[in-house]
C-alpha cells in the first residue's frame, strides 16, 4: 500500500520548553501511524528572545522584566508543571542547572546547516537535550559545534562557521516568513503547507489531524478496459 505523505513544518525556538514537548508527542503520533503515512518534518526558526544580548541574561531577572516581580514566587511551580509534563514524555528538564536565558540565533543558523545534510532532526533534539537537561548555552559556538559533529555535520562545514555570514540571511527570512503567516507563539505545526496546529498537542490529536489533512487520490469516473487484481481482463 502507497502511504500518503505529510509534510510538517515545526515553527519552534530551542529555548521553548513546550517546544521540546510538542515535537516528542508530534513523534510518537508519526510512530503510531507509520503504516498510514509517510511524514516530511522541516524545522523552521523563532525567537522567543530575539532581543536578549549575546552574552545572556540572568534567568530570574528575565522573568521578573517580562512578567513583573511577582512572577518570581510562581517560577517553582512553573519548572514542575514543565518537569511533569517532560517526565510523561521521556524528556528530563533539569531547570536547576539553567541560570540564564540565552541568545538563540546561532541555534538557529546550526539547525539551518543541519538541513543541509539531512540530520535536522537530530541536531534539534541534541539541542533541546543539551540545553534543557545538560543545561548548556544555546549560545556557546564551543558546545553548537560539538552537538553539530556529534550529530552529522561534517567537520569541515563547521570549521569557521559561526564566524562567518552563512546562514545568517536565511534564518532571518525564514523567520520573517513565520512572523507574516501570523505565528505568534510556539510550537507551530504546519502541516502540508495549509494547515496550523499551535502549542504541545497530545499525541493523539496530531493522530486525528493526520486523517483529516492527508491527502487521497479523488478518482474522476472515466471509461477505459482495465485488468482485475485476480487477473481478469
Amino acid at each position: 500500500m502507497n502511504k500518503q505523505k505529510i509534510k510538517i513544518d515545526i515553527v519552534s525556538d530551542v529555548n521553548c520548553p513546550w517546544c521540546y514537548v510538542g515535537e516528542q508527542r508530534l513523534k510518537k503520533a508519526i510512530a503510531a501511524t507509520q503504516d498510514k503515512y509517510e511524514v516530511e518534518i522541516n524545522f523552521k526558526p523563532y525567537e522567543l528572545n530575539a532581543g536578549i544580548p549575546q552574552e545572556g541574561v540572568n534567568r530570574v531577572e528575565y522573568f521578573k522584566n517580562a512578567y513583573g516581580p511577582s512572577i518570581v514566587s510562581q517560577l517553582d511551580a512553573m519548572n514542575q508543571r514543565m518537569t511533569d509534563a517532560g517526565s510523561e514524555e521521556g524528556i528530563t528538564f533539569n531547570f536547576d542547572k539553567q541560570n540564564s536565558v540565552n541568545n538563540t540565533f546561532n541555534a538557529h543558523r546550526l539547525i539551518w546547516l543541519a538541513a543541509q545534510h539531512g540530520v535536522q532532526q537530530q541536531v534539534v533534539n541534541a539541542l533541546f537535550y543539551s540545553n534543557f537537561t545538560e543545561g548548556n548555552n544555546m549560545n556557546d559556538t564551543a558546545v553548537l559545534k560539538a552537538v553539530g559533529l556529534a550529530n552529522g555535520i561534517p567537520a569541515q562545514e563547521l570549521d569557521g562557521f559561526f564566524e562567518s555570514e552563512a546562514g545568517k540571511a536565511e534564518v532571518r527570512e525564514l523567520e520573517q516568513w513565520a512572523h507574516a503567516s501570523g505565528i505568534t507563539g510556539v510550537p507551530a505545526f504546519i502541516i502540508n503547507d495549509q494547515y496550523l496546529v499551535s502549542g504541545a498537542q497530545p499525541a493523539e490529536t496530531f493522530q486525528n489531524v493526520f486523517a483529516q489533512v492527508a491527502p487521497k487520490l479523488q478518482e474522476i469516473k472515466t471509461e477505459g478496459d482495465s485488468c482485475s487484481i485476480d487477473g481478469n481482463c
